[in-house]
């Protein structure tokens, strides 16, 4: 009795493995896909001498230079910004000074006439000393209108302000115009007559918060 369903169980385990062996043995054996040639692809894609996208060759970089300095100003970016005023310090700021020195010129002339074209040699070393102390005047304004007239350079463009100073050693400083909280002028009577000024922005810039723009011709324009 205990010997049957052993036999029937052994006879079932036999019959499941022949089973499997013989549908492993029909099943139809699937090749594997061929390997592709890298050189055969690269040839059939690229030229033969190799890859050159749009944009990368030399005569196409050479064109979008050409195009970016055509359009100038009006470039997509930072570069985009149309310049809307620029000014430098104003000579009309010296005229004072230059009429006052034109006086003491033809003052010295007439000094240095009565000196050596009337024998009155009495002078002459007054008329040498003033007639070098007046050149030294020339020459402190010929360096005070040099180093005003190109030490002061201001732009504005549709974003910024700038401010550049210096002669030799410049310095340019920029400000946002969304920073620019308030814009006046301020002018003494003469200038008021000669259409000078100083422009003064105010903006909440923590490290420079006022810009003053001395001596800008006809500010209130």
């Amino acid at each position: 009795m205990t010997d049957e369903p052993t036999v029937s169980a052994v006879e079932t385990s036999q019959v499941a493995t022949t089973d499997l062996a013989g549908a492993s043995a029909d099943t139809p054996i699937v090749p594997a896909p061929p390997v592709a040639d890298d050189s055969a692809s690269t040839e059939a894609m690229y030229a033969p001498e190799g890859p050159n996208p749009e944009g990368t060759s030399p005569a196409f970089a050479k064109e979008m230079e050409q195009e970016a300095e055509a359009k100038g100003d009006k470039a997509p970016g930072v570069e985009s910004e149309e310049v809307i005023w620029e000014a430098r310090y104003s000579l009309k700021n010296f005229i004072g000074r230059i009429v006052f020195r034109t006086i003491l010129s033809v003052g010295w002339l007439a000094l240095a006439i009565y000196t050596w074209e009337s024998g009155h040699t009495g002078v002459t070393f007054f008329t040498v000393m003033s007639g070098v102390f007046l050149l030294g005047l020339w020459l402190t304004l010929l360096y005070r209108i040099i180093l005003a007239r190109y030490g002061h350079e201001y732009r504005l463009t549709n974003r910024r302000l700038f401010v550049t100073t210096g002669l030799l050693r410049r310095r340019r400083d920029q400000m946002e115009l969304l920073r620019v909280k308030d814009v006046f002028t301020r002018h003494t009577l003469i200038e008021n007559f000669l259409s000078l000024g100083t422009v003064v922005v105010v903006s909440n810039e923590p490290s420079l918060p006022t810009f003053y723009l001395a001596g800008v011709h006809d500010p209130l324009g």
